[in-house]
């Protein structure tokens, strides 16, 4: 739980940061505009280590003692809220990343190294913190496909799939990625506890621009 506590506070700076460093710009209102955009192929990789949280068995598969890995690919399209001088700015401008908030519609697939595994349908809230800065929320329903002899947090059958990251920017086509990811029912969809996995993810985001 330390390093879960660590990540949300430096996200918490990282929001505090931005809203208080922009030179006194936090206290004028300034006119936005919300449209929604065509956008190229895009998908993230993401691996890291898992536990799992449910009440059976001990050892290894209760820590993040083993790999799991998910790839999530974007819709063609997104809905976008930015300052109208920044909508007029082309993929070709090297000072411009993404919009301030976007809301974008995801397909995922995650595999465990015991081959626990699921396919999803989500959207994902993305809000710019910094120019190469993103803080980013992903909310999907998954089904997943579990073996009911191994424990790697997974259950076969509708799962919520959770995943907070930070996103970097090394160029305009390029990412890295940190975040955490959990996968549960939670009791909403069924009342009997379904999932219950923990992740901490590390990967990178391509876009073909």
């Amino acid at each position: 739980m330390n390093v879960l506590k660590a990540l949300f506070l430096s996200i918490s700076l990282m929001l505090a940061h931005s809203v208080f460093s922009q030179d006194g710009s936090y206290g004028q209102v300034e006119r936005v505009q919300f449209e929604l955009e065509k956008t190229p192929f895009k998908f993230n990789l993401n691996a890291g280590p898992y536990r799992s949280r449910l009440g059976y068995g001990t050892g290894k598969e209760n820590g993040f003692n083993q790999p799991a890995f998910f790839v999530q690919v974007y819709f063609p399209f997104k809905r976008s809220l930015d300052t109208p001088s920044n909508f007029e700015r082309g993929n070709s401008d090297p000072d411009y990343y993404d919009r301030l908030f976007t809301v974008c519609p995801i397909a995922l697939f995650h595999i465990t190294d015991k081959g626990g595994n699921g396919v999803g349908l989500g959207q994902e809230l993305s809000f710019r913190v910094k120019p190469k800065w993103f803080i980013k929320s992903q909310l999907a329903l998954a089904w997943l496909e579990a073996s009911s002899s191994i424990n790697d947090g997974l259950e076969s059958g509708l799962n919520f799939h959770h995943h907070w990251y930070v996103s970097a920017y090394l160029n305009k086509q390029t990412a890295l990625l940190f975040g955490f990811n959990h996968i549960s029912n939670g009791r909403i969809l069924d009342d009997e506890i379904g999932a219950n996995f923990d992740m901490l993810t590390f990967g990178f985001s391509y876009t073909l621009l």
